[in-house]
């Protein structure tokens, strides 16, 4: 792993050695998490084996980033960043996969932005997401299911489809006029992460599609302010082409998303909502109904931070029965100087499928995050 990151630097360096009038900076971040956890349920029984998970990680975001900027001559402003994650492929050291992600670089003027590669889609740049931006950065963050042991069934998508993808896809974003503003992206294929082999977007098993092609976001957004008060109103609509796996035909995507979120001082208070249907699903197979929600408020106080967040999914299967889930998160921050930062969170997470209750959990994690 050293090696390839060193290879992959050293090339970053050549490349960039080459742009005489760009502007290069490096930046870093890593993190480490501790975690522990009582579950009382686990997959609709009492836990009385005993399996109640606790440890450390070091996060799913430590990485290395390389930035430059420059302006063409005709006044347009270009910016390029790559990352490059210090763990393969977000895992174990597995395999030496996707060391280089978040490829992808950026053209501005009065005309908006528009950016080509590896990035989120139109809906991660628009919508409120204090799930993520609040602090501690969960739940959306995806460190608290390191300590608990879900359930095997589907109880929906807790954000839009999607969401947090960076396959590769070219995004334009509008400047703002009187408050309004829009953003657009598109993916010809989801599963396109910039490896060739990755170009090939059909599914070939699962019993819901995921990999679109054709995959068109569009959102827009007005903000104003009254007195103080800060109104973001955001709302969108995704599309995508789904296929077909041996005789069954899947249901194309076509998804709503919006957000609401309120600020005033140092506080912030937003709600969210994706409601994707039947999208992916087996033709008349009954299953659909797939919302998630999210409700989250944040407080901001010198170095201390303060959030608390609800997310509620909701899906229902192919025999009409319904699941949901519930995940409550109180978090709190420090920042101690020099982007240096700790943190934690207290979580309960409950998975309900058809009345009975498959998981219970409660927990604690912290987190000790350095950016340099």
């Amino acid at each position: 792993m050293k090696k390839t990151l060193l290879i992959v630097i050293s090339a970053l360096v050549l490349a960039f050695s080459s742009l005489v009038k760009a502007e290069i900076s490096l930046s870093g971040y890593t993190e480490f998490f501790a975690g522990s956890a009582d579950q009382s349920k686990m997959y609709g029984a009492d836990n009385t084996s005993g399996i109640d998970k606790a440890g450390m990680d070091n996060g799913n975001y430590s990485r290395i980033t390389a930035n430059y900027n420059t302006k063409l001559d005709s006044g347009i402003d270009v910016a390029g960043t790559m990352n490059m994650t210090t763990r393969d492929c977000q895992g174990d050291k597995t395999g030496n996969c996707n060391v280089v992600n978040f490829n992808f670089i950026t053209f501005s003027g009065g005309f908006g932005t528009v950016s080509v590669g590896e990035r989120f889609a139109a809906g991660a740049m628009m919508l409120s997401r204090l799930t993520a931006a609040g602090p501690m950065s969960e739940p959306d963050g995806g460190q608290l299911g390191n300590f608990y042991t879900g359930g095997s069934n589907t109880y929906g998508s807790a954000n839009e489809a999607n969401y947090a993808n960076n396959s590769v896809k070219i995004l334009y974003a509008s400047n703002v006029f009187s408050g309004f503003s829009f953003a657009a992206s598109f993916a010809p294929n989801t599963s396109n992460s910039g490896l060739a082999s990755t170009q090939n977007g059909q599914q070939t098993s699962g019993s819901t599609w995921s990999s679109y092609n054709d995959f068109l976001s569009i959102f827009g957004k007005y903000a104003m302010d009254i007195d103080g008060v800060g109104i973001e109103l955001v709302y969108g609509n995704q599309l995508g082409n789904a296929g077909k796996i041996g005789v069954n035909e899947h249901n194309d995507l076509d998804e709503t998303a919006y957000s609401a979120k309120i600020t005033y001082g140092n506080f912030a208070l937003d709600y969210r909502k994706n409601e994707a249907g039947d999208a992916g699903q087996i033709k008349n197979n009954n299953a659909g109904n797939d919302e998630g929600t999210s409700a989250c408020a944040t407080y901001n106080m010198g170095n201390i931070g303060l959030g608390a967040c609800n997310v509620e999914t909701k899906f229902t299967n192919t025999s009409n029965q319904s699941a949901s889930s519930t995940t409550r998160t109180y978090s709190a921050e420090y920042q101690l100087g020099g982007g240096v930062k700790i943190g934690a969170t207290l979580f309960d997470v409950e998975q309900v499928n058809n009345g009975v209750t498959d998981t219970d959990v409660d927990g604690l994690a912290a987190r000790l995050a350095v950016g340099f």
